[in-house]
């Protein structure tokens, strides 16, 4: 599927007041590692993640029986931050999804998860780090079936981001934009995406049964007014009681019946549209049905009347992609694609934070609410570790690889990431399943991290 035409046809699912809200996709700039430590032509063309992870993989642990499953601690090459990492998948095969992993394999990610919104909460990291008045931020994309167009997950093993901004770097936030002053059709396709809003109500309506599992979890009601006015994040909402869930085995569980639903969701409206609910083959859409069947489909889903309603609109205006133009897509450049060539579903991304600051006093790890956000995607191909609500406003884009950060500055970053590191160390000492193998430390940017 996908659109064509000089307005855009999606205008409609955009409320009025939506052109008030705060955004900030020109703000938060963050810098490349230095020239040394870019990735090398053989690392970025590399098919298996450890080849291309190998100089930045700070720690590694084998999941399950026998190494089932992989995780490698890594320092990424195109950083969301001064301060962050990720923890991936990275065993021989495609892993993607939640739920083609182990379930001790997704205890480890959140338990990991858990670690470090701890560990930044210490005040004494605090101060040898700078984090005081910090935000912190927990993402997860998933998008096993694109693989034409640009991806919301472009590494398809299944990994979390461990995000950390500081004061320093969210003061670049204190003059955000409003998205009527956004004209450009194509940026604000890719940072407030069709099912920005409409997406939200959907998830909302479909996975409010599966929070039972959570004490004190609750899926917030969809609230634009808040969304627009920087009060909520955009997406669906789910509430829970602190940071502790994270531990509970029972987390782990949610997010994997999440995911089913969303693919449940996700193939029973790509029937109602097209009368196909596999994924098509690279470089195609399915075709669309009639207008009158794709109305009655929808009638037959079960959802409210306004959510039907919006999925009318998202019919009304989709086009179908011809070989031909999937072939001029092709050669076109990333921007076009994005903009005319839908993702295939399902596709989504999950953040995790707590909306304060970080704080000695105050530190994340005691908030009492913490957001569980998750995004359905139809067009943007920005994932949620580079789009997400932050410092107050509901779509911040993380602007990467402008610039490089000094040597000294990664040597910094570098630093925390070796305390994280065997802060996690120790908090997964004795977990089941779980092998620990021994601790890497940055060697220099040549060879990067290798044990010592």
């Amino acid at each position: 599927m996908a659109e064509t035409g000089v307005k855009d046809p999606f205008s409609a699912l955009i409320p009025g007041w939506a052109e008030q809200m705060p955004v900030a996709w020109r703000q938060l700039c963050i810098p490349g590692p230095p020239p040394a430590f870019e990735l090398t032509p053989a690392e970025a063309s590399a098919a298996e993640p450890m080849q291309r992870y190998h100089r930045r993989t700070i720690a590694m642990f084998d999941c399950g029986a026998a190494g089932a499953d992989r995780l490698a601690l890594i320092d990424k090459a195109s950083p969301h931050a001064l301060y962050d990492l990720m923890l991936s998948e990275v065993s021989r095969g495609e892993k993607s999804t939640p739920v083609a992993v182990l379930p001790v394999t997704g205890r480890t990610l959140w338990c990991t998860g858990l670690a470090f919104v701890r560990f930044v909460s210490n005040p004494e990291v605090q101060q040898r780090f700078g984090l005081a008045g910090g935000r912190l931020h927990l993402a997860l994309n998933c998008d096993p079936n694109t693989r034409d167009r640009e991806s919301v997950q472009a590494a398809k093993q299944f990994h979390l981001h461990l995000l950390y901004w500081t004061a320093e770097e969210l003061a670049a936030l204190h003059r955000p934009d409003r998205l009527g002053t956004i004209a450009d059709p194509r940026e604000r396709r890719q940072y407030i995406d069709p099912l920005g809003f409409l997406g939200a109500r959907i998830v909302a309506e479909t996975i409010s049964d599966l929070v039972s599992g959570i004490a004190g979890a609750v899926v917030l009601d969809s609230d634009t007014d808040a969304v627009c006015a920087g009060h909520r994040p955009l997406g669906c909402v789910i509430r829970l009681p602190g940071w502790q869930v994270l531990a509970d085995p029972a987390f782990e569980t949610l997010i994997r019946r999440l995911h089913r639903r969303m693919a449940d969701t996700a193939a029973g409206l790509l029937a109602a549209f097209t009368g196909r609910s596999d994924p098509p083959r690279p470089w195609q859409r399915h075709a669309l049905r009639a207008e009158t069947e794709i109305a009655a489909a929808i009638d037959r889903l079960g959802l409210s009347a306004t959510t039907s309603t919006g999925l009318r609109a998202v019919a009304a205006g989709l086009r179908d992609l011809s070989s031909r133009g999937a072939e001029r897509l092709r050669r076109a450049a990333p921007a076009a694609r994005k903009h005319c060539m839908t993702l295939n579903q399902p596709c989504y991304g999950i953040n995790l934070y707590a909306p304060r600051c970080n704080s000695p006093d105050a530190p994340l790890s005691q908030s009492d609410e913490v957001y569980l956000i998750i995004q359905a995607k139809l067009f943007s191909g920005t994932g949620v570790a580079g789009l997400l609500a932050l410092d107050g406003i509901p779509s911040v884009r993380i602007v990467r690889g402008l610039g490089t950060y000094s040597e000294a500055d990664w040597r910094r970053r570098a630093a925390l990431q070796q305390a994280f590191a065997e802060y996690q160390h120790a908090e997964l000492a004795g977990c089941p399943g779980i092998s620990r193998a021994p601790l890497r430390r940055l060697i220099d940017f040549g060879t990067g991290w290798a044990l010592p």
